[in-house]
C-alpha cells in the first residue's frame, strides 16, 4: 500500500479543506462547480463548432423576372436563407431584360440547362412556360438534380411534369378567387382584370375573379358588358407596361370612359395599380396584386385610395426554396409539399391590417 501523504493524515485535501463537516461540503460544492463549468465550455465549443459549419451545396436561382421591386424581394428571401444555412447561390437569373415586354421563356430553359451543366446541387426555378422547361426540368432532376418551382408552375400537373419536389408561391386561381369574393361583397361585380404581361398564372387571377363573382370559370375577352356580375380582361398593348404605367393606364382610363359601367378594377402589377389611383378614374374601386410603399401609402390615406391588395408574400418564395433544398440533400432526401404547393400567399391587405405588414414592407421582405 502507498504511503499517505502529509495532506491525507492531517484529513485536508488538495484544496486545503478537512474531509470531516464543513470541508466536506465545500469541497462537494467546488467539485460541483467545477463540474458545471466543464459542461458549459463543452457545449459552447460544439455550439461554435456547428455554427462555423459551412454548407456544401450551391444553388441556382432562375426566373422569368427582373430584379424590380417585386424580384428583388424574391432574391433577398434567397439570399438570406443562403446565408443563414450557410449554402451558396449561383448567379441569380432573371430572363426579363429592362426594355423587353415579355420574358424570354427561351432563354430562362437556357439557363435551366446551364444549372445542369454546372452540375449544382439544387435549381430553384419559375415554371413561367411549362410547355418549354418542364422537359427540362425533368431532364435535371433525372440527372440528380432535385428541383422546387417558384412564383409560376404551381400547379400539381405542372410540378409533377417538371418532376419538382414542390411549388412555393401563391395559389394564383385561389388569389384571384378570394379577390373576386371580396368585391361581391362590396358590391363592386363588374370587374375589369388588367393583364400586362403574357403568362398563364395571370390568366388565372383573371379567371379566380370570374369564379369568385360567381359568373363561370373564366374572365370574358370580350367588351365589359353595361352591368355585372362580370369580369371582363383588358390586355395591355404597352411594351414593358410594368417599366411604364403612366403610358399603360392612358389605355385602361380610356377604356373605363367608353365602358362606364365597371364598378372595379384589378391590376395584376402594383406599378399599374398605382399609377391608376393617381389617375383617380371615377365611380371605381381600384385593387392590385402585391405590395410596395406606394402601395402602403394608398391604403393608409384617409380615406383610402386603394380598396386592398393581394399579397402573396414573395420574400418566402425565395428563403422557403433554398431551406428545402438544404434539408432535402442534408437529410437524407426529406422532402415537403408531396408534390403539390406550398402557399406563401394569398393574404388581402387593405386599410385595417396594412399596419401589420408596414414592417416587412420597410425592411424589403414584401
Amino acid at each position: 500500500m502507498a504511503p499517505r501523504t502529509r495532506l491525507q493524515k492531517s484529513g485536508l485535501t488538495a484544496t486545503g479543506f478537512r474531509t470531516t463537516g464543513f470541508g466536506r461540503l465545500l469541497t462537494a460544492a467546488l467539485a460541483t462547480l467545477l463540474l458545471l463549468a466543464g459542461c458549459s465550455s463543452s457545449s459552447g465549443s460544439s455550439k461554435t463548432g456547428a455554427a462555423s459549419g459551412s454548407c456544401p451545396y450551391t444553388f441556382a436561382v432562375i426566373t422569368h423576372g427582373d430584379n424590380g421591386n417585386f424580384w428583388s424581394v424574391v432574391y433577398k428571401g434567397a439570399k438570406d436563407a443562403a446565408k443563414d444555412t450557410g449554402c451558396k447561390l449561383s448567379e441569380t437569373y432573371g430572363s426579363q431584360q429592362q426594355g423587353q415586354a415579355h420574358p424570354d421563356d427561351n432563354a430562362e430553359n437556357a439557363q435551366i440547362q446551364n444549372a445542369v451543366n454546372a452540375k449544382v446541387n439544387g435549381i430553384i426555378v419559375s415554371d413561367h412556360a411549362p410547355s418549354v422547361m418542364n422537359s427540362t426540368l425533368a431532364a435535371a432532376s433525372d440527372a440528380g438534380i432535385p428541383v422546387v418551382l417558384v412564383n409560376a408552375g404551381c400547379d400539381d400537373a405542372d410540378i409533377a411534369a417538371a418532376k419538382a419536389l414542390t411549388c412555393v408561391g401563391q395559389p394564383e386561381q385561389l388569389a384571384g378567387k378570394q379577390a373576386g369574393q371580396r368585391f361581391a361583397k362590396e358590391g363592386a361585380t363588374n370587374v375589369l382584370c388588367v393583364i400586362h404581361q403574357s403568362g398563364q398564372n395571370l390568366l388565372d387571377r383573371c379567371n379566380g375573379i370570374a369564379q369568385g363573382l360567381g359568373v363561370g370559370q373564366q374572365c370574358s375577352t370580350g367588351s365589359a358588358p353595361a352591368s355585372g356580375p362580370a369580369c371582363t380582361e383588358l390586355i395591355l398593348s404597352t411594351p414593358n407596361a410594368a417599366s411604364n404605367p403612366q403610358q399603360a393606364v392612358g389605355q385602361v382610363t380610356a377604356y373605363l370612359q367608353s365602358h362606364p359601367g365597371i364598378s372595379a378594377v384589378m391590376t395584376l402589377n402594383n406599378a399599374i395599380g398605382q399609377a391608376l389611383v393617381v389617375a383617380k378614374p371615377a365611380n371605381v374601386k381600384i385593387a392590385t396584386f402585391d405590395l410596395s410603399s406606394d402601395v402602403q401609402n394608398d391604403l393608409q390615406a384617409s380615406p383610402p385610395t386603394l380598396d386592398f391588395a393581394v399579397d402573396q408574400q414573395q420574400y418566402l418564395q425565395g428563403y422557403l426554396p433554398v431551406e428545402f433544398l438544404y434539408l432535402y440533400s442534408k437529410h437524407e432526401g426529406n422532402a415537403v409539399g408531396g408534390g403539390t404547393t406550398v402557399a406563401s400567399g394569398p393574404k388581402l391587405v387593405d386599410s385595417t391590417n396594412i399596419k401589420s405588414v408596414a414592417a416587412a414592407i420597410a425592411a424589403g421582405d414584401d
